[in-house]
């Protein structure tokens, strides 16, 4: 492999490109604001049933368009008189003109007065107001109606001394959009903070931070500005959790790549004395190691484009380009400015003093001893442990509720927990069964809805039904009034709607398991009633959660052995054999495995987390995966390069102790950047970067020191079947 570094002019014209690049992608990309969406249902899963309620209830139920926020009023001793026309009052505010951008139907009484009894609880105590903000959740016109109504809420119940907050979808999403928008800065702060930290504690030199740190910050605005101009082109969502998450990924990887560049340039440098030689040297020695670590993320990345969920669709590709930005740049503006400083860069330090620093880690090279001389121990008793410590994830309990991650003092989080003081949770997010009737008048299947319904009600699990025949939940005969054929059928009269709620909480296993059921009840009646050209669905918030996690097994099923067989592949051609790569790969996947059980025990009985995010698993999966195998092709071809010149005992003890320093400094970055992840104040969030540095902290300290070395030990030559390049060897025991 031949690099362009042979001259300061090379180096100077890769660079000038370099700005080049940078200044036309800023001229012709759009600002990433204007392309990033929060919208839920642009990532929601693709077609399925729950998205298809949603498409009928804004098509066929206009009034209802906008997103649900509810005003949650409490008091523990109950209304009295005062607090009742203070409530009214906040339900006029809806209804003025004052408060553009929402939609609320009052309920008024015969002589005009807005009826509120039809809002409140059964045991008295609570008040909830329910009404639809217009808008997208990005739009600042969106928050700022939420914002009012919020202000006058508090005033209003602090006024008569009550209760007051707001929650429900609208309120969520915005608390969720101010919570990115506002750490999306801090994230990106906090990590080249840490980066600044780490990389002077390793190399004492402010060269070898702050121009790779330029360099790495330059490569994140190419990243943002790629991503803004693929996003317009294609049509893909993009929220402020996955421009967060680039920036930790890049930091992360682009930090590492510079350590392994660096401490190879250093070793080559006072070997040759040549700066230019030098570099090409060490590019030669860690470019393809580079290339190949890159590759495993890019592809385990770009794989999620398979998925069904909107979510991973987007993020995953997103990534994959950020990684393959950053190795362009590992590859060509990197090497370019540090020989450029050659040197300089290592300025208070002389390079020839650092030497023996950089080769002979004293604890490095012990540890590999140690490794060769007990091969098999190490071996067994290091996969025994990683084995032990799979066992807590048998007892994960898993969370559906994005706004149980939120901070309790976020006001959507409040006013839920207010509204579970009154209410029945499965009135909190009731499930929808809508009746669409193309070519008929959905009036005539009055008998059909109601007999639906006395199906659905009669499942174990829900609470009551409502719908035209049974507005309050109990039976009113065949003739609906006109007043309960406005409130659930269509304008047009094609479809009808049944609010279903469930009973317990509508985010758990067991509510989830009951919109199975109930799916299988309209279908089988469907069948027995023969209601040909009947559409029946079932929407609501846990019917989403059930298709997002229906999907996301799916998707695990497809996607986890279709990521470990590319990454397979890359680690075939990278070792250009067949027995290092399975090997390598089994590493990675019991480290994950072990990282995955310890984390459920630190969330669940350490932390007390209520539960762990279901959708976290297939990223922490993606991430270890992907970013474990990093490490070890790094040692691996080390391990590689030192046996073929020293024998396989003293080879391997070599490259564990040269690559013992350069790899931990890395994967203590790389995990520090995660870390970022668990100063945010959302659990979810919080959970996957705790998850990921766990992950990489593990591969580090026990897969690349302990067992990968342990495994080549044993295995010796043959690690490179079929392609035996070179004799076995065999060295006394060190």
């Amino acid at each position: 492999m031949n690099y362009p570094y042979n001259s300061i002019k090379s180096a100077v014209i890769t660079i000038l490109i370099w700005i080049g690049v940078i200044i036309a992608l800023f001229l012709i990309a759009p600002p990433i604001s204007e392309v990033t969406t929060n919208e839920q249902e642009e990532f929601l899963p693709v077609g399925v049933e729950s998205v298809q309620a949603l498409e009928i209830l804004r098509e066929k139920y206009p009034m209802d368009d906008g997103i649900p926020a509810i005003a949650v009023f409490h008091s523990d001793d109950g209304f009295d008189e005062p607090e009742l026309r203070a409530i009214g009052e906040f339900t006029e505010f809806l209804s003025s003109d004052g408060l553009p951008g929402v939609i609320f139907n009052q309920i008024s009484t015969a002589d005009g007065s807005i009826l509120i009894d039809p809002f409140k609880s059964p045991d008295g105590t609570t008040f909830a107001v329910p009404f639809k903000v217009i808008g997208s959740p990005s739009d600042p016109s969106f928050s700022n109606s939420i914002d009012e109504a919020v202000a006058q809420a508090h005033s209003i119940g602090g006024r008569v001394q009550i209760n007051a907050n707001l929650t429900g979808p609208a309120t969520i999403l915005r608390d969720a959009v101010k919570i990115f928008q506002s750490i999306d800065i801090r994230i990106t702060l906090v990590t080249i903070l840490v980066v600044i930290v780490i990389m002077f504690l390793i190399y004492r030199s402010p060269g070898l931070v702050f121009i790779p740190l330029l360099i790495l910050v330059s490569a994140l605005m190419v990243a943002r500005f790629v991503a803004a101009v693929v996003v317009d082109l294609t049509g893909l969502p993009l929220n402020d959790q996955v421009t967060s998450i680039m920036s930790v990924l890049l930091f992360g990887v682009g930090t590492n790549y510079v350590l392994f560049i660096v401490s190879r340039y250093r070793e080559e440098i006072t070997r040759s004395g040549d700066r230019f030689q030098a570099m090409e040297l060490a590019m030669k020695k860690v470019g393809p190691s580079i290339i190949g670590s890159s590759m495993t993320t890019v592809v385990a990345m770009f794989l999620l484009i398979f998925s069904m969920l909107g979510s991973f669709k987007t993020m995953g590709p997103m990534l994959a380009i950020t990684v393959s930005i950053m190795l362009i740049v590992a590859l060509t503006v990197l090497p370019a400015a540090i020989v450029l400083m050659s040197r300089v860069a290592f300025w208070p330090n002389r390079i020839i003093s650092n030497q023996q620093d950089v080769v002979t880690k004293p604890i490095w090279q012990k540890i590999g001893k140690f490794v060769v001389n007990r091969p098999r121990t190490v071996f067994l008793v290091t996969t025994a442990v990683l084995l032990i410590a799979i066992t807590p994830s048998i007892r994960m309990i898993p969370s559906f509720n994005f706004i149980d991650g939120f901070p309790d003092d976020v006001e959507s989080k409040a006013g839920y927990e207010l509204l579970k003081k009154g209410f029945a949770p499965g009135d909190l997010s009731p499930t929808t069964v809508f009746i669409h009737t193309p070519d008929n008048d959905v009036i005539d299947q009055s008998d059909f809805i109601e007999l639906l319904a006395e199906k659905i009600e009669n499942n174990p699990g829900v609470n009551h039904v409502k719908g035209m025949t049974r507005p309050y939940g109990s039976y009113i005969g065949d003739k609906p009034d006109a007043a309960s054929l406005r409130m659930f059928n269509s304008p047009d009269g094609t479809t009808s709607r049944l609010d279903v709620s469930l009973e317990g909480d509508p985010y758990s296993e067991k509510a989830l398991a009951v919109i199975g059921d109930l799916r299988s009840i309209i279908t089988s009646t469907v069948t027995s009633q023969s209601m040909t050209g009947v559409e029946v669905l079932v929407g609501g918030d846990t019917a989403v959660q059930f298709d997002t996690k229906t999907v996301i097994d799916e998707d695990t099923k497809l996607l986890a052995p279709l990521i470990l067989f590319a990454i397979l592949c890359v680690l075939i051609v990278i070792q250009r054999s067949l027995v290092a790569p399975l090997y390598l790969l089994f590493s990675v996947i019991i480290s994950y495995a072990a990282t995955f059980g310890i984390s459920i025990f630190i969330f669940q009985d350490i932390l007390n987390h209520t539960g762990v995010a279901y959708s976290n698993g297939i990223w922490i999966f993606v991430f270890l995966v992907a970013l474990g195998a990093d490490y070890n092709i790094f040692v691996i071809a080390r391990i590689k390069e030192e046996t073929e010149k020293r024998g396989y005992d003293e080879g391997i003890a070599v490259a564990v102790g040269q690559t013992g320093g350069v790899v931990t400094s890395a994967g203590i970055i790389l995990a520090s950047t995660f870390a970022v992840l668990t100063t945010l104040p959302l659990r979810d969030v919080f959970q996957l970067g705790m998850a990921v540095m766990l992950g990489v902290l593990i591969d580090t300290f026990i897969v690349r020191t302990l067992l990968v070395p342990s495994m080549a030990a044993i295995l010796k030559n043959n690690s490179w079947w079929p392609s035996l390049r070179f004799r076995r060897t065999e060295t006394p025991q060190l």
